[in-house]
C-alpha cells in the first residue's frame, strides 16, 4: 500500500490523499488529535472512519454534523467546512451513550453540542499554588497576573456557555428536568475549578491556606438569566 503522507492547513491535517467520502463528499481534514488518537496510522484511521461512517453504522445527524454514537465518552464527527464542499474530521467530547449523553434528549442534541463544543475550548486545568510559583520564577509577577486572569476569562466563558445553553431550552413551562440536572453536575466541575483558582492565589500570596476540600457540595446557588440552579446536599 502507498505510503500516504499529510500536510498542515493551518490546525488541520490534510488527509484528502486517504480517498474517504461520505455523502458524496470528501474527508480531506481531520484534527491533529484525531491523527494522534490513532497513534498516527493513517491506514487505521482511514478504515475506523469509513467503518464508523457506513450507511449501516450507528451515527447520528446533529445540525449540519455527523456524529458516531458509540459506547464511550467521547464521539467522532463529520463537520461541513466552510471554505471547501468537504467534510472535517474531529472528536467531539461527550458520548451519546454515556452517562452524560443518554440524559439529552436527540431533539436537543443540537444545543447540547454547542455548549460541549465551548465548553471544551474554555475549560482548564486546576490550578494551584505551585503552578503559579512556576510561573512567577520564570516570568514574574506580571506572568501570574497574566495566567490568572486567562483562567479568570475563561471560567466566565465557560458559564456563559452553560447560561446559553440553559436559556435555549427554557420554555413557558421551565427548564427540563434533564437540564438541571445536567447543569448541576456542569456547576459542580466549575464551581471546583474556581475554588481551586482562588486557593492557589491565597496560597501564593499568604503561603498555606491549610486544608480545603476537593468538591465543595451543598447550599449554592447559581443565578443564569432564565432560573437559578442550586447544589443542595443528596
Amino acid at each position: 500500500m502507498t505510503t500516504v503522507e499529510i500536510q498542515l492547513i493551518e490546525d488541520r491535517l490534510d488527509i484528502t490523499a486517504l480517498n474517504i467520502e461520505f455523502a458524496g463528499l470528501p474527508v480531506a481534514s481531520a484534527s491533529a488529535a484525531l491523527v494522534k488518537g490513532f497513534g498516527g496510522d493513517l491506514d487505521e484511521l482511514r478504515e475506523a472512519l469509513r467503518e464508523y461512517f457506513a450507511d449501516d453504522a450507528s451515527w447520528c445527524r446533529i445540525g449540519n454534523a455527523v456524529h458516531t454514537v458509540t459506547e464511550g465518552d467521547a464521539e467522532v464527527r463529520l463537520v461541513p467546512r466552510s471554505d471547501v464542499p468537504t467534510w472535517h474530521a474531529d472528536y467531539f467530547q461527550a458520548g451519546w451513550k454515556s452517562r452524560e449523553g443518554t440524559r439529552i434528549p436527540p431533539e436537543f442534541r443540537l444545543e447540547y453540542a454547542r455548549y460541549v463544543d465551548h465548553r471544551r475550548k474554555t475549560r482548564e486545568s486546576c490550578l494551584q499554588g505551585e503552578d503559579l510559583r512556576a510561573v512567577a520564577a520564570k516570568d514574574g509577577a506580571g506572568g501570574v497576573d497574566k495566567l490568572v486572569r486567562h483562567h479568570q476569562a475563561q471560567l466566565a466563558a465557560w458559564y456563559a456557555a452553560l447560561d446559553q445553553l440553559l436559556s435555549s431550552v427554557h420554555t413557558t413551562e421551565g427548564v427540563p428536568e434533564w437540564v438541571t440536572s445536567m447543569a448541576s453536575d456542569e456547576l459542580l466541575d466549575w464551581h471546583r475549578t474556581r475554588e481551586y483558582l482562588t486557593s492557589a492565589v491565597l496560597e501564593y500570596h499568604h503561603g498555606d491556606t491549610g486544608p480545603r476540600p476537593e468538591t465543595v457540595l451543598g447550599n449554592l446557588c447559581f443565578h443564569f438569566s432564565t432560573i437559578a440552579v442550586e447544589l443542595a446536599p443528596s
